[in-house]
């Protein structure tokens, strides 16, 4: 079984070489000898690091970052759920 499996493993790649091969030899004839075009560069991304506007610092002067958002909504479930006023005044003193 061993032996199946490995002749019919080089009989792929044999026959993977012989279509590169032939893919070759149509490029090559097609092609006229005219050098070869340089890649084309895809438009710079914006960079992660890019200065964008955020309405929530210039309204209220807070930078919110994932873990300031995940506090201010963790206020925001408990008021709605009624809890203590304090618990919510020490969850929002670590916003600042």
């Amino acid at each position: 079984m061993e032996d199946s499996f490995k002749s019919m493993q080089e009989e792929a790649v044999r026959r993977v070489m012989e279509m590169q091969r032939r893919a070759q030899s149509y490029t090559q004839a097609s092609q006229p000898s005219a050098p070869p075009e340089p890649p084309v560069q895809k438009p710079s991304e914006p960079s992660v690091s890019a200065e964008l506007p955020d309405p929530l610092k210039e309204l209220i002067g807070l930078e919110l970052d994932e873990e300031k958002a995940l506090i201010g909504l963790l206020i925001y479930i408990l008021y709605k759920n009624g809890a203590d006023i304090k618990l919510l005044l020490g969850l929002g003193y670590l916003l600042f």
